[in-house]
Order: C-alpha cells, then structure tokens, then sequence
C-alpha cells in the first residue's frame, strides 16, 4: 500500500507536465523547434551558473539541433539565480546588450520559417528552418501546394525567397487553386522540399481537380462556373535582404543544401502524393458503401461502414492490418484504380500514427475521420426549394437543410460564386467591410441591410458533395411609393376634374382610389372615371358633393401607402396656381438659354460673352468665339453641371439664379458627368483629347449640391496609373429608392471590368470577360434583382460581340447573348430593357422584361428610322414608361408602347443637325422628357428647340432663333 500512495503523486505530477506542455498554442510547439540551436547555444552562459552536477548532467550533444524539449529549456532559464534576474532589465546583468555578446541570436528574430544562426567569426543571420515539429494539420499556400502543416508552408516560402500566405479561399487537401504566375527569383534559391523520411509532403496541385471514381449511376451536376476574382491590392513582397545572408557559406549552411537537395528529390519520387491519397479514402468509402447498398439494400452511418471494411481488411483476424493484408485486398479487388499511385498498403504511410507497422482500429478510423462522402449527406425533398421574402433593409438568416454524419461543412452560391469566398476577397480589398453577406460556421447564410439587389436565389451544399442541393428563392419587397398632382385643385359645378398618380414598389402594389378613405363608387354612372391601372382619375359633370379628398392608394406584401388630392367646388372657385413647374436649359453655340415648355417662354439667356461672376474670364470667350458644350446633368435639382472640354472646366449654374455660380479646375478636355445622389458626388471622366480615343482620367467633385468652392479628386488607381481609363459606367437615379453603392470602369483593350467602390472612390474588384471576348461599350443597371447589362465588342476591332447579364452582387455572368448587338438602355422603373441595334438593313428595337429569372424576350420592333437618341416617357396607362426615338436625319420621332408594341410617329419636328456637327459622341438629335408629371419632351432641330406633349403626342411648340442647340436639361421649380 505504500508504494502505491508513493505512486499516486509521481503520477500526478506526470500529467501536470503533459497538461502544461498540451497547453501550449501549436505556435508555441512548433517554435521549439526553430529555437534549438538558440537555446544550445545560451547552454554556456548557463552553464556558468549551474552547479558542478548540473552542468555534468546536461549533455548538449544529446540534442540534434533540430528539437529540445519543452522541459530541458525550462530547467536552463530556472538555473539563474532569482535576485540576479531582478538586475536592471528582465535578465538582470544577463541585458540585452550582455547577452548579445555572448550569443547574438538571442536578441535577434527572424520571423516565421527562420531562425538565427552564427557565423564563425561570430555574424549573425537568419536562415531557414531546418526541421518543423511533426504534427499533421494541411494547409494550401497560395503557391498551390499543399502543405502538411503552418510551419512547413513558412519554412519553403523563406527557402524559395517569396511570400506564401495561407491560402484560406482554398479547402485543403482537395482544391489548393493553382496561384498566379510568381515573381522570379535568384536562380541559385534551393527549392522548397520537406525533412528526409518525412512522410508527408508538400503537393503542387496539377491544373484540374484529378478524377474521381464515382460509383453513381448519374454523373454530378456542376454548379455553373464563378467569374474569376482578382485582387486589386498590389503589394511589393521584397526578399530577405542581403544583409541577412553570410556573405561566405558556412559548413552549416552547405549541410543544409545538400539536405534540401536530397529532400526534394524524395518528394519528386513519391508516387502516391497526399491529395491523391485523400482521394482514394474518399472513393473508397463510395465504392463499399455501393456494395453495402447493393447486398441489404440499406443505408448506414460511416462509423458502422467503416468497422465493416476493417473486418474485411482484417484476413487473419488479429485485430490489425498489415501490408500484406491491404495489398492482397488492393489486388484482389482492384482497388489501385480509386486514385493514381495509390494502394491500400499507403494508409500504413499516411496513418500509422504509433509506426508499428500495422494499423489497429481506432487508426482505421481516425483515417476516415474527416472525409464527409455521398453516402452521408442527406435533404428531405420536401426541403430542396425554400421560398423566403424579406423587405428592404431587413436582416435575413437561412439555414441550410443539407445534413450529414458528421455534419459536413456547408458552400453558400449564388449564380455559381462562391459567397464565403467572396466575402473574404471583399474584406480584404476594402476599408471596412459592410457585411453584407457573412456565412457562418454552423452553415447558415447572414444577409444584413439587405436591398432589391439582394433578390434571387442561393443555393448550399455540402463542401464535398455537389449533388445535394438546396436552393433558397428569396423575394424582396418595398413599401409603396405614391405621387399625385395636383395637391389641390379648385372648380366650378358641371366642370371636370382630373388627377394623376404616378406608383412604384416591388412586388407592383395594387393601386386604387378612395375618396374620405372610404372606397371610390364607381359603378356611379358617368361620374368617375379610371385610366389605365389607376394612372388618372377623371370625374365628370362635378357637383358640390364631389368636394372631398381623393386618396391613390397602393399595397403591396411591404405595406400600404397613400397620396392624397384634393378638390373643392364653388361657384366662384378660388385660382390655385399649380405646386411646381417645369423648365429646362438649353446649351447651344451663342450661350445658355432657359424655357418654360407650357407657353414656350425665354426666362433667363447666359451669353457666351457674359462674364463669369467672380471672376475675369468667358463663359465661352470674345465676341465670335462659339460655345463648346460636352454634357450636362441636373444635380439635387439644385444646380446645373455641365462640361466645357476645350478649356478644362466644369460649370456650375445655379437653377434659382440662373447664372454661374462655380468653376472647377479639371484634367484636359473633361466631357462625361455622372452624379451620384446619395454621396452628392459627380463623376467626371476626362478624354484627353478631342476625339473618343486613346486612355482617360477619372475626377471626383463632392459636396456637389451644396453651396461651395469645389475641387476635384483622383481615384485610387490601380498599380499606380491613372491614366489606363477608357470607359466609366455609373448607375442612374431610377424611381425605385435604391442606393447603388458601386460603379464600374473599363481599361483600354482589356477584357473585363474594374468594380468601383463609390464611397471609398477606389477599385475594390475586378471582373474577367475574357470568356466572351468583351471589352464593355456600354453599361446599363437595374435595381430590380441587382442586373448589369453590357453591350461587349471585341478589343482592338471594336466589333459587337453580344450582350453580358451581369450580377452585380456577385460580379458573376448569368447569361450572354451572342446574337444580341446594340446599346442596352433600361426604363427608370427598372423593369424594361430596350435594345438598339443598328443593322446594315436598318434599325431593330428589341424589348425585355427584367424577372428574377434574367432578361425575357417580350418583342421587337424593325424601323428604317436611323434612331439618334431615345427617352423614356411615363406612361398614361400602367405606371410605367413609354418610349420616345429621335431621327438623325428625319422630321419625325417614333413612339413605342413597351407593354403592347404599338408604334406611332410623330412628324413635323424640323430637320436635325448635320451629324458632322454633333460633339464629343453627342447625338445629332437628342431628346429628353421632364419627368414624372412633367408632359412635355424636347428634341433640339438645327436652328430651333421643338417642345413635344407627351399626352397628346403632338408638337406644342417651336423655339427659333437659336444655331445648333445641342444638351437639354430639365429641372424643377417649386411654386409653394
């Protein structure tokens, strides 16, 4: 009894130092190791302070250099005496510069991979770990190999003299993607290898996943492919400078040449490589659970396959396998074709953890531990389509149905891409990550803040099995939007009243009108009257019991709104000028020159020769000289911007005061302005030059609509250049409220897009087209299920090469259309793309309807019009939007209804500009329309301005007087 109560506390103390040394991070473990030659060399120092027995006792020589215990450093740092640590710094007299004298490395870190190793007249360098600690944990390096574990990944990237990270987009040891070309480096680098003997090594992946043997009768389907993602962070990665390296080889380091040497040659000898290994113990798992199948007919957990196959495995029924065991099996079964190189008798290399030469069962197990095969995923088929709706700015989780033994880890897709992987390439690219999208480790999918943009579908799977699938159809709604006019309108009895409401939401809400809030009685005969889907309301032969409130209503899943319209009848009714009025500026070659569309009157002219306020210069120069405009935009209905190329300025004229009231600086010959509400900024992109040719500079006006001295600002660029720009796309103000947070541009000849963060005003993304051989012409957004539509050419040619429909969430292509040519424009509402394609026999105008399955073909619509420009009207009969094209050489303008396809003309317009006249890509013949409410449009004419009533679709008036009206915007004046 006494030996045993001897015992117990000797025990006890053994497991108090295995828990302390199990503690340690695997950092800290793996540190260890590439301390070894610093800790034998502090041994003298140490020495001196040990006793006779102790330094007897230690026998540096036991130590190979590569690994010293976690005990044996603990017991060299105790023998220093208490009070003389307490000397001054940390070590006492044993200070920094103390011990630097006597082993320099002490105070030296060389970082992850290297230690520090002296010379023999005593220089100091940091070389490349030796030896890594044994402990299997593969990790993907962003070279493209695998890598049994972290320290192994650091050591080759110091032994190839560039950076490896961790490749943490990739899902060891399967799918290591193959890495961008690397910089080269010194020819006289070793390679990277692993120690001799080690039995796992570093793999460079082949390009394409190797073949799988799958016993299924039904090949995988494969999700459509992702677009490739490029990061736009350049970083310069610099190698160990030469002031690290010994300027003469030292015995060691010819040592460790020749060791890496022979190391590299045994990994090029393996012949069944880690990932090939991996591979067949999937398989394999495939192939019995098929003959499982096949025999009971019955499903089973892994754990109950695996005991199955072990007692196969087992011949002389011991209780382990051995090798001659696993090749008999191998042979008689034909199980070397489950993967290239790769037998049975490889498990004994792999995953004999004590190295006895056998396996015993728990090492069977454990060798199938973290496979999650076909056999073990399941979805109840009740489940495989989940419908879920959220409104704008909800929180949205999903979880994913997908289950399995163990649970496998779960991939989110949308349109192929892959969400947790886009989510880390978005970190890592911008400022602060918005988290939008976070997928969480429990499989389940986190939509925050989310927007129409954000509608569609999403699908999960498990990480190693594609053909179970889930897919989650999420449907956003918004809460009815609602305008009406006029507020107030006052009539006489026996008089007509009409009222106009104008409805957007998604899904479309129901619209009706209501009077008193209570429901409009319109089986009343020859009293009310509806247009079209509650667009109008007419009321016939008023009484005085008509007075009232009249409510347009919509409601739709997101909510109810109302607008209200009020009329009042009196004999001698009161006049009620109207809420606001139109007007719209005109830029032509003499000035500027403001009209109102009703009676056609002039109410301010800017003259060419005015000048600026402020100032001492031109609004375009000295009596001759003609104005030069590129374009201009309506900003915050507050100001009107407007481009002057040839002398490298923007203008600002304030629309109250209606004179200029800025001038900004900018690059050479700005033309293009885009204004973004939200951020009150203008975009403004500068040719260069006076043709649309050759390279550009982009430019940020902020604080656009406030009242200011305003400057511009650059871009972040990419790789440092800011003059690569050949096209900048930026999405419109559109009716739905929706807040686009990115834009894109183009580069010369390239084959993709550069995604633009439009807050931050840097690249962020880029997107590949090369697959359809797409420079992007034109590009057009859609708020509606977050689409991007893109007319490609090809590069250098410039020929058309079809249309791209992009997600803009996830910067993936969801269809492409090689037949489709022509410039892409979509209707306000978002809900209507109109395609212009000018053929050699004339011009097509081809139709579709924006759906959460993509675009639909509705119609097209053939005219020998040559079409120079296009607008989109409010419709009179739906709340959306007709079409109205202008002629480039024809009196006339085409009429379009997008819902029915019914087409009029509108003739008597005047003769346009010659088209050698029209400047900076400019149409001949532009037209604009005024808006919601606004019934007018307006098409300049050589010598004049032609007023159009959209209502009546007939021509209102003519402006004379003025040579070669070109821009036209419109703006709104607030009368109450």
């Amino acid at each position: 009894m006494f030996w045993r109560r001897a015992l117990l506390p000797l025990c006890l103390f053994c497991v108090a130092l295995l828990h302390c040394d199990a503690k340690r991070s695997r950092h800290h473990r793996d540190s260890l190791a590439s301390t070894s030659s610093t800790a034998a060399d502090l041994s003298p120092i140490l020495d001196a302070k040990k006793s006779p027995s102790a330094r007897s006792a230690a026998d540096p020589a036991a130590n190979d250099g590569g690994e010293m215990g976690a005990a044996e450093t603990t017991e060299q740092t105790d023998s220093i005496p208490h009070d003389e640590l307490n000397k001054g710094s940390v070590f006492g007299d044993y200070s920094s510069g103390y011990l630097a004298k006597q082993n320099p490395c002490l105070v030296k870190y060389c970082g992850k991979g290297r230690e520090c190793r002296v010379g023999p007249r005593g220089t100091v360098a940091c070389v490349c770990q030796r030896h890594c600690h044994r402990h299997r944990k593969p990790v993907c390096g962003t070279d493209g190999f695998l890598y049994i574990n972290h320290c192994e990944l650091h050591r080759a990237a110091c032994l190839q003299g560039r950076l490896i990270a961790v490749d943490r987009l990739a899902s060891p040891p399967f799918d290591c993607s193959s890495p961008p070309p690397a910089a080269t480096v010194d020819e006289t680098t070793p390679e990277p290898s692993m120690p001799s003997g080690w039995p796992y090594r570093g793999v460079n992946f082949p390009k394409g996943k190797p073949q799988q043997v799958t016993l299924a009768s039904v090949p995988p389907v494969e999700p459509p492919p992702s677009t490739p993602q490029l990061n736009f962070n350049n970083y310069s990665w610099s190698n160990p400078s030469i002031s690290d390296r010994f300027s003469t080889p030292t015995a060691d380091e010819d040592e460790n040449k020749v060791e890496t040497k022979e190391q590299g040659k045994s990994a090029e000898d393996a012949e069944c490589s880690i990932q090939e290994y991996e591979i067949m113990k999937d398989n394999l798992l495939l192939y019995n659970h098929a003959k499982l199948m096949a025999e009971d007919n019955r499903s089973s957990g892994k754990e109950y396959l695996v005991s199955i196959m072990f007692s196969h495995y087992d011949q002389n029924n011991d209780g382990a396998l051995e090798r001659d065991e696993l090749d008999e099996i191998s042979e008689k079964e034909h199980l070397n074709q489950l993967a290239k190189g790769c037998t049975l008798g490889d498990m004994l290399n792999y995953d004999d953890s004590d190295n006895d030469g056998h396996l015993n069962i728990n090492e069977f197990y454990m060798a199938f531990s973290k496979l999650y095969s076909v056999s073990v995923v399941s979805l109840d088929k009740a489940l495989e389509v989940n419908h879920l709706s959220a409104r704008v700015g909800d929180n949205v989780e999903i979880k994913c149905d997908v289950t399995g033994t163990p649970p496998p880890p779960i991939v989110w897709r949308r349109h192929g891409a892959d969400l947790a992987a886009l989510v880390e390439s978005t970190a890592a690219t911008t400022v602060a990550a918005d988290g939008e999208i976070r997928v969480f480790s429990d499989g389940s999918l986190y939509l925050t803040r989310i927007q129409l943009v954000h509608a569609g579908n999403y699908t999960c799977h498990a990480q190693r099995n594609k053909d179970v699938v889930q897919t989650h159809v999420l449907t956003v709604h918004t809460i009815p939007e609602v305008k009406v006019t006029p507020k107030i309108q006052s009539r006489r009895p026996g008089e007509e009243a009409a009222m106009f409401c104008h409805v957007v939401g998604e899904p479309f809400p129901k619209v009706e009108w209501l009077k008193n809030d209570e429901p409009l009685k319109i089986d009343v005969p020859n009293k009310y009257e509806i247009i079209g889907n509650g667009t109008e309301l007419q009321i016939h032969n008023i009484a005085y019991a008509d007075t009232g409130a009249y409510m347009c209503q919509a409601t739709n899943v997101g909510g109810m709104t109302r607008d209200i319209s009020s009329l009042v009848v009196q004999e001698d009714p009161t006049p009620t000028a109207p809420n606001e009025e139109r007007r719209f500026f005109s830029f032509h070659d003499w000035g500027v020159s403001v009209y109102e569309p009703t009676a056609c009157r002039l109410y301010h002219q800017i003259q060419a020769t005015d000048i600026i306020p402020g100032t001492q210069e031109y609004v375009c120069g000295d009596k001759g000289v003609n104005c030069s405009w590129g374009q201009a935009i309506n900003v915050a209905n507050r100001y009107v911007y407007v481009t002057q190329p040839k002398k490298d300025r923007v203008l600002v004229i304030s629309k109250i005061q209606m004179v200029v009231v800025d001038v900004v600086v900018t690059d050479k010959y700005p033309v293009e302005l885009h204004h973004v509400p939200p951020l009150d900024q203008v975009w403004v992109l500068n040719w260069r030059s006076e043709t649309n040719h050759g390279i550009k500079t982009i430019q940020i006006i902020r604080d656009a609509a406030q009242k200011r001295k305003h400057h511009t600002v650059h871009p972040e660029p990419i790789d440092g250049q800011f003059d690569l720009v050949k096209g900048l796309f930026m999405p419109p103000v559109q009716d739905i409220t929706h807040t686009f947070k990115y834009g894109y541009v183009t580069h010369t000849n390239q084959r993709g897009l550069f995604k633009l963060d439009l807050a931050n005003m840097r690249y962020i993304r880029s997107i590949d087209l090369t697959p359809y051989n797409c420079v992007p012409r034109e590009i057009q957004f859609s708020a509606l299920y977050g689409y991007v539509v893109m007319e490609c050419e090809e590069p250098v040619t410039g020929r058309s090469t079809g249309q791209i429909l992009l997600d803009q969430l996830t910067d993936t292509v969801v269809s492409y259309r090689s037949g489709l040519f022509g410039k892409p424009r979509i209707s306000p509402d978002s809900r209507m793309v109109v395609t212009l394609d000018r053929g050699h026999q004339g011009v097509t105008l081809v139709v579709q309807e924006v759906t959460e399955n993509g675009l639909k073909f509705s119609f097209d619509v053939k005219t020998t019009l040559n079409v120079s420009d296009i607008t989109f009207y409010p419709s009179q009969t739906t709340h959306g939007y007709d079409l109205y094209a202008s002629a480039s050489d024809k009196e006339d303008i085409l009429f379009l209804n997008l819902v029915t396809g019914k087409v009029e003309m509108i003739t008597g317009v005047g003769k346009a500009m010659q088209a050698s006249l029209a400047q900076w890509d400019n149409p001949n013949r532009p037209i604009a329309a005024s808006g919601i409410f606004g019934h007018y449009m307006v098409t300049p004419a050589n010598e004049a301005l032609f007023v159009v009533n959209g209502e009546t679709r007939t021509v209102n008036c003519e402006i004379g007087g003025l040579v070669h009206p070109r821009s036209v915007v419109w703006v709104t004046m607030q009368l109450q």
